[in-house]
This record gives structure tokens, sequence and C-alpha cells, in this order.
């Protein structure tokens, strides 16, 4: 059984970086790195030391002509991570180097992202709440459906076998 941790005996860290609003934040799936996306075009990788008391190194992302709304980070992979912003693209990045790595355009303003478990697909929702399905090994849309209503988060199950997306007229579908 896990052990709780009182919130009262938690403690916070401050970490700056970014020169605008903070829209989205992730851990890798090792838990020793923690990402945000930003309005100021930049995510930022935060390599975290849980008892450290040093200053963090953080590696910035550039390469985005607009907002970066949300980020994930590879199930798999401890150093690779996706964002997706408002210039259109969709971006895999190897933060062992800092570059990106492949990138997709796609036909909208980019709001969503997420990995599907088993770390072979990327799901990416946009403004104009048409969904894309992307294979990563190649980086190109395999799937695209446009809904007639809202579309607010998007997510797989674990076992990466159904698809869930929230809408603007109350329904998960």
């Amino acid at each position: 059984m896990a052990e709780t941790i009182p919130f009262k005996n938690l403690h916070s860290r401050e970490y700056q970086g970014h020169k605008k609003k903070v829209h989205s934040v992730a851990w890798n799936c090792v838990g020793t790195k923690l990402a945000s996306g930003s309005v100021d075009q930049t995510a930022r990788v935060w390599h975290i030391e849980p008892h450290g008391h040093s200053k963090v190194k953080d590696l910035e992302l550039k390469g985005h002509t607009d907002s970066v709304d949300q980020l994930c980070w590879d199930p798999k992979h401890s150093d690779l991570i996706a964002t997706a912003s408002g210039d259109k693209t969709v971006r895999l990045w190897d933060v062992r180097s800092g570059k990106c790595s492949q990138q997709a355009e796609l036909s909208g303003e980019n709001i969503n992202i997420t990995y599907k478990p088993d770390g072979t697909h990327v799901a990416v929702g946009n403004r104009d709440d048409e969904l894309t399905i992307l294979d990563v090994r190649k980086f190109k849309p395999i799937h695209k459906r446009k809904f007639n209503y809202e579309v607010n988060e998007i997510a797989w199950n674990m076992k990466g076998d159904m698809f869930f997306l929230t809408t603007g007229n109350g329904k998960n579908t």
C-alpha cells in the first residue's frame, strides 16, 4: 500500500523561464523531467531532482511560431516529447539534443495532444473541432475526423483500444 503524504508536509518550488503564460505541464514517463508549454511559443524541459537544492537545469525548445497549447511525453521513451501549437504544427522533440526531430503541418490551430499508451500514435485536436491521428514512426496523419460540435479534451484508455473525447454539448464520446 502506498504511503500517503499530508499536503501540509509538501513543499513548493517556483521555476522561472517562460516569458508569458504557461498553458500546459507534463511529467515524462519516469518522473525525472517536467515540461511546460507557453504562449511565448516555446516549450521548456526541467530536469528535476526531488531533494536537490542546486539551480535546476532547463532546456528551451524553440521553433513554433505561435503558442504551445499542450504537450505530452512519449509513454515509452523518457526523452521524447510532442507539442501541439496554434501555428498548425505538431512537433516531436528529442530533449537529449533539444532539436525537433519530426514535424507535421495540420489544418488548424492545435490545442490538444495525447499519446496512445503504446507510443505508436499521437492524437491531436484543433480549434476547428477536427481530430487527427498521427503515426509516430512516419509522423504522418493516418486518420482525420471533423466533428460538428465542440471537442474539448481527448484521451486514450490505458490499453489503447478505446478513445474518448469530451464535447461542448455535455457528452463524452
